[in-house]
């Protein structure tokens, strides 16, 4: 039996009507991990992200959203 714990971190309403959800999975071993799960009507993709990519990942979108703005 494992004791994995999910806690909800952020929902998001993406367009396409596809959604993304945000949550820190925190492993028995004590390690947490982000898991971002994007879903497409029935298809589901979960990937679990470490803190240095998810800082990269982050900053890159923010790099993106700004250049957007101008």
């Amino acid at each position: 039996m494992t004791t994995d714990t999910m806690t909800l971190i952020e929902t998001y309403e993406l367009p396409y009507t596809r959604k993304a959800s945000l949550h820190d999975h925190e492993y028995e071993s004590g390690m947490h991990l982000l898991r971002l799960t994007i879903r497409e009507g029935h298809r589901i993709t979960a990937v679990d992200i470490g803190p240095e990519q998810a800082k990269a990942m982050g900053q890159a979108m923010l790099d993106w959203a700004k250049e957007q703005e101008s």
